[in-house]
């Protein structure tokens, strides 16, 4: 009896996909001048604006875009004036809650911006991008972005 193997018509792949990360510590600001700035200011690092915020003498890094539309956190008017309130950043400009230390969404999406017919808020609930800390012994703020 003879046998035949049929070729298999979906053969399995493998897909290897290489992630480049290119981290590295870099100073964003020191500890006095972040008291200075009253507890928040925005630094440019690897590319990005990082807003760092000092909250009950612990320092954090999130991105300094909304997770929801990229508006600033924290810009150059009154109208992007992020507020720090319960360990978390609010957003400006649609009052999103997110926690310093996890960028986790806290509380409601999007409290400000209306719930559109078919298309809701715009967008699902996303958390913020957050950044590791250190503070030298000297006082240095670095961010590992």
């Amino acid at each position: 009896m003879l046998t035949a193997q049929r070729p298999a018509l979906f053969a399995a792949r493998s897909r290897a996909a290489t992630v480049k990360v290119h981290a590295s510590w870099q100073k964003a600001t020191t500890k006095s001048a972040l008291q200075a700035a009253g507890g928040k200011l925005v630094a440019e690092l690897g590319g990005q604006r990082v807003l760092i915020v000092e909250d009950a003498g612990e320092v954090f890094a999130v991105s300094n875009k909304c997770s929801h539309l990229g508006l600033p956190l924290q810009g150059k008017t009154a109208l992007f004036t992020a507020t720090i309130k319960d360990s978390c950043v609010v957003c400006p400009a649609h009052n999103t809650a997110f926690e310093l230390a996890s960028g986790e969404v806290k509380g409601e999406w999007c409290p400000k911006f209306p719930n559109l017919p078919v298309v809701g808020k715009l967008s699902e609930k996303k958390p913020l991008p957050v950044f590791k800390v250190r503070v030298s012994e000297g006082g240095d703020v670095e961010v590992d972005v």
